[in-house]
């Protein structure tokens, strides 16, 4: 996993804050602030943490559907913010997504054939006989059969839809697949089969994912390394295993504790949140550690100065001013 594949520096976006009837600006909230990421070829990188931590935003900047403030996204060596037209489109056949509501993302209108087939018409890749026997076999490569290349969505489980929307995904050759919860709306069961699948597609076809979640389980097992984001910042990264072995920044202790364990023998462990981060305004966004009102180990320096993404130890980087 040498050949870095991906290279995000200095990413940054901010939104309007707005209040009143009349909806008046009142200031900025950066959702993503200051990120700097790789993914190498063949990885797949775990991108965890909070509801609105900025995890979809970073991937919308990354696949240029959002246009960053700052920061540069290279890709295969191609700097996507300053291609355009033709040459951004070129680009991006290479980054597909996978989106986490399986229905919502397919046309109810349109036939399955239709729906695989439709980026490869766009991107111009052979005949309509070459399309049609890729379409069959991309359906078969997700688990389904040709048959069910007539039917809507809407005929179709929600595992089912899931596998459409991978078959989509796969079907201009995509070397890098951002997916955003694509097994969140899913049971049990038939999460399972959908991770399984994206692992065996990951080693057939040499993909790398960018693979966004809630759930640590999930994301622990699918991943080589992992990004845990807070407030528009990552926090902590390293390889999976040690993440999960020596915690660093007080915010992943605090979402390696908050994991459900079904034990009966099972103790119940502290949480570590000291402050309300709810008290916390735009203007407190922009100093200071971004976790400091909830940290137990919180300082002034904590509240005056923002710690750096440092490598600690090899491979793992921590942003927190207690590990300097």
């Amino acid at each position: 996993m040498n050949d870095r594949l991906l290279e995000v520096r200095g990413l940054k976006k901010a939104f309007l804050l707005k209040s009143g009837v009349f909806g008046k600006s009142t200031g900025l909230i950066p959702a993503v602030d200051g990120v700097d990421l790789d993914v190498s070829a063949d990885e797949t990188l775990g991108l965890v943490g909070e509801s609105g931590c900025g995890k979809t935003t970073l991937a919308k900047l990354v696949l240029m559907l959002e246009k960053p403030d700052a920061g540069t996204i290279v890709f295969e060596g191609k700097d996507l913010r300053k291609a355009r037209g033709k040459d951004l489109r070129k680009i991006r056949k290479g980054m597909q997504v996978i989106f986490q509501d399986p229905f919502g993302s397919l046309n109810p209108r349109k036939r399955v054939a239709s729906i695989i087939a439709e980026p490869m018409i766009i991107h111009t890749m052979g005949s309509k006989k070459d399309i049609a026997r890729r379409t069959v076999d991309l359906m078969e490569m997700v688990g389904l059969s040709e048959d069910m290349l007539s039917r809507y969505p809407h005929e179709f489980s929600g595992g089912q839809r899931q596998r459409i929307c991978i078959a989509r995904a796969l079907s201009v050759n995509p070397r890098l697949l951002i997916c955003d919860e694509p097994v969140s709306a899913l049971d049990v069961s038939i999460q399972a089969q959908v991770i399984n699948l994206l692992v065996d597609l990951q080693e057939k076809l040499r993909l790398s994912y960018i693979f966004i979640s809630h759930d640590l389980a999930v994301v622990g097992y699918l991943s080589h390394r992992i990004a845990v984001m807070f407030r528009g910042r990552i926090v902590e990264l390293s390889d999976a295993h040690t993440l999960f072995a020596s915690p660093q920044h007080p915010y992943t202790r605090c979402l390696m504790e908050s994991v459900p364990e079904p034990s009966p023998q099972r103790t119940i462990r502290k949480n570590h949140v000291t402050g309300n981060l709810l008290e916390t305004n735009g203007d407190d966004l922009q100093k200071g550690c971004p976790y400091s009102p909830a940290c137990p180990w919180a300082d002034g320096q904590c509240i005056a100065e923002t710690p750096e993404l440092v490598e600690r130890n090899t491979g793992h980087f921590v942003s927190c001013h207690r590990h300097r």
